[in-house]
């Protein structure tokens, strides 16, 4: 299997927009503060935005 950087971002965006969609019925099951899953979940979405701006900033340098 080979690994691609377009499907780990889409399963990045998945889990973090799950995360906190779900945030208070993972606050009632676990104890933990709904603030700190739904930060949780933003930086897993900034993690997938900052892997897309590197990606296109290593793009626009091999053509130019």
């Amino acid at each position: 299997m080979k690994f691609s950087w377009n499907e780990t971002i889409f399963w990045l965006c998945l889990l973090s927009i799950s995360i906190i969609i779900s945030a208070q019925v993972i606050s009632n099951y676990t104890g933990i503060d709904v603030w700190s899953i739904v930060y949780f979940g933003i930086s897993l979405l900034a993690v997938a935005i900052l892997i897309i701006v590197l990606r296109f900033k290593k793009m626009k340098n091999e053509k130019g």
